[in-house]
């Protein structure tokens, strides 16, 4: 054994001593593929983690894949819901499920519960070796019941086709029942919004002098004050549209969001350059619109209050509607 150590060794220095200029200069090219293998294996197992986690998530009913996607619906659950997709229907999701961070829907309207049915079965060719082999697929509807701070929205609509793979079932396609659909299903990008505010029963413009509009529900409108000044507490005090709740318990109008107004100057002062709360909404004739939110929940400690809640589904709406109220 000793011996045959011996003799490997010799190898080994004969095959070092023996290698070329050009070997050596390829050498920290090799080293650093293998400080990236490493990493290479680590990503190939999360990708077979994520992939048995998927595939154990899908039913092996038709209803209750239709449900648990009807489910993730509710939550805003983007990634559920790719998971139960067939590969054909996940073609073109995946990037802009990404680019909202696997968030579906909207903060208002979002889906208070829904219905599932089923409407119709389909069978198609196959197109396998078997000339008898055919595959199935089922049509269900699904009823979302949709709600905002002001009370019940409607109901929007989805035919979902649910197809059968091995013992498991998996959606391969989803559509709106009408034209007159929202689309709460998809990302944010994707929502139908002039269908949602066709549907709203009454909506209310505010129109400020600083050139900025803004399009809400008359009824949530009717529990905001909108008050133009300017903000004392940042550089140069640039006009400023604020947004309050009017608590009518307490009796008091509550901050909820701030839209400032800046010049192009003002935009390059690096205060407004480095300002961590500040977000652009747009700009226009009359300058550059950015939107400005409390930096924390208004009711802390009683967010679960009538007035707590009322408070934040007024931001979340504001969060929604402000930053397309820009007048050209």
């Amino acid at each position: 054994m000793y011996k045959k150590l011996i003799a490997l060794g010799s190898a080994l220095a004969i095959g070092v001593t023996a290698y070329s200029a050009a070997s050596i200069a390829q050498q920290p090219a090799n080293a650093a593929a293998a400080v990236e293998k490493p990493a290479e294996a680590a990503h190939s197992t999360l990708a077979e983690q994520l992939k048995m986690l998927e595939s154990g998530i899908v039913p092996t009913s038709p209803y209750e894949t239709v449900q648990t996607w009807a489910k993730a619906v509710k939550m805003r659950n983007g990634a559920l819901q790719y998971a139960l997709f067939t590969e054909q229907a996940r073609l073109g999701l995946k990037t802009p499920m990404e680019s909202f961070h696997w968030v579906t829907g909207t903060s208002s309207p979002w889906v208070e519960g829904f219905t599932v049915t089923s409407i119709t079965e389909d069978k198609a060719d196959s197109g396998q070796a078997q000339a008898q082999a055919q595959t199935k697929t089922l049509k269900f509807q699904v009823d979302f019941d949709l709600v905002t701070s002001t009370g019940k929205f409607g109901t929007d609509r989805a035919i979902i086709g649910v197809t059968q793979k091995g013992d498991q079932w998996f959606i391969e396609s989803v559509a709106p029942a009408s034209e007159k659909s929202v689309g709460i299903w998809n990302t944010p990008e994707s929502l139908n919004d002039q269908n949602i505010e066709k549907t709203f029963e009454t909506m209310k413009a505010y129109d400020s002098t600083l050139g900025y509009r803004i399009l809400l529900p008359e009824k949530a409108m009717s529990k905001l004050k909108i008050e133009q000044s300017t903000c004392a507490n940042e550089e140069g005090n640039p006009p400023c549209l604020n947004f309050f709740y009017k608590d009518p318990a307490a009796k008091k109008d509550v901050l909820l969001a701030t839209v400032v107004r800046l010049s192009k100057e003002q935009e390059k002062l690096p205060y407004y350059q480095e300002h961590p709360f500040l977000t652009k909404l747009g700009e226009n004739k009359a300058g550059a619109f950015y939107s400005l939110y409390p930096s924390e929940h208004q009711y802390a400690g009683a967010e679960d209050s009538e007035q707590g809640r009322e408070w934040m589904q007024l931001l979340e709406l504001l969060q929604q509607r402000i930053g397309k109220s820009i007048q050209p």
